[in-house]
C-alpha cells in the first residue's frame, strides 16, 4: 500500500512544473502583418496597370461621346440643308407667281389688240396700242430686275458684246459698235444674254489709208 503511495506522488507532476507558465509566439499577430504587407506590395504591384485600365474606359468614354455628338450635328445639319432647300423652293414659285401674275395681263393686252386688228381695226389705233402693250410689257421686266442694255456709239466690249461684223462708219469711231443687232440683258449685275452688234472699223478714209499701209508692210 505504501508503494502504491509513493507510485502515485512520482508519477504527480512537481510543484514547479506544474507552475511554470507556457510561453507562446503571437502568431496570429505576425500573420495579420505579414499578410498586410504582401498585399502592400501587390497593390504597388497591380497599381499602374489599374491606372492604365481606366485612362482606357476614359478614352472609350470620350470616343463614344464624341461621336454621339458628330452623329447629332450630322442630323441637325441635314435637316437644315433640307429646310433651306424648302425654304429656295417656296421663294421661287412665290417669285414665279408673281412673275406670271404680270405677264398674264400682258398677254389679255396683245389677245385684245389681235382681236382688234382681225376685226378691222385702224392700222394707227392698233399700232399705238402695240406700243401701249410693248411699254407694259417692258415695265413688268424692268420691275422684276431686268435689264437691257448695248446703244450705237459706245465702246465694243467682247465680255458682254458679240461682234457679228465690222463695218466703216464715217461719224463712229473704230471699235465702237455701229449697230445693234440684238441687245443684251442682266438681271442686277448678271450678264444672261450678250448684246449681238456691228462694230464701227472707223471712216472709210482712214480704212483705205489703213489697208494701204498694212498692204505695203507685207511686200
Amino acid at each position: 500500500m505504501d508503494k502504491n503511495k509513493e507510485n502515485d506522488k512520482s508519477q504527480q507532476p512537481a510543484p514547479e512544473e506544474m507552475n511554470e507558465p507556457e510561453v507562446f509566439e503571437p502568431i496570429e499577430e505576425k500573420g495579420a502583418a505579414s499578410e498586410e504587407k504582401e498585399a502592400t506590395v501587390q497593390e504597388e504591384k497591380t497599381a499602374e496597370p489599374v491606372k492604365e485600365t481606366d485612362n482606357i474606359d476614359l478614352v472609350r468614354q470620350q470616343l463614344t461621346d464624341m461621336n454621339d455628338r458628330y452623329i447629332r450635328l450630322m442630323a441637325e445639319f441635314d435637316n437644315y440643308k433640307k429646310r433651306i432647300s424648302r425654304e429656295y423652293e417656296r421663294q421661287v414659285e412665290s417669285a414665279n407667281e408673281k412673275l406670271m401674275t404680270e405677264m398674264i395681263e400682258v398677254r389679255e393686252n396683245f389677245e385684245r389688240a389681235l382681236r382688234s386688228g382681225e376685226s378691222g381695226a385702224d392700222f394707227n389705233a392698233l399700232f399705238e396700242g402695240m406700243k401701249l402693250i410693248f411699254g407694259k410689257f417692258d415695265n413688268v421686266l424692268k420691275n422684276n430686275g431686268l435689264e437691257s442694255f448695248a446703244a450705237v456709239g459706245e465702246p465694243f466690249d467682247p465680255q458682254i458684246h458679240d461682234a457679228l461684223m465690222k463695218t466703216p462708219k464715217e461719224d463712229i469711231p473704230e471699235d465702237y459698235i455701229a449697230e445693234i443687232y440684238e441687245r443684251g440683258y442682266k438681271i442686277k449685275s448678271k450678264v444672261i444674254k450678250h448684246a449681238k452688234v456691228i462694230v464701227s472699223s472707223g471712216a472709210p478714209a482712214l480704212q483705205d489709208n489703213k489697208n494701204e499701209s498694212e498692204n505695203k508692210d507685207s511686200k
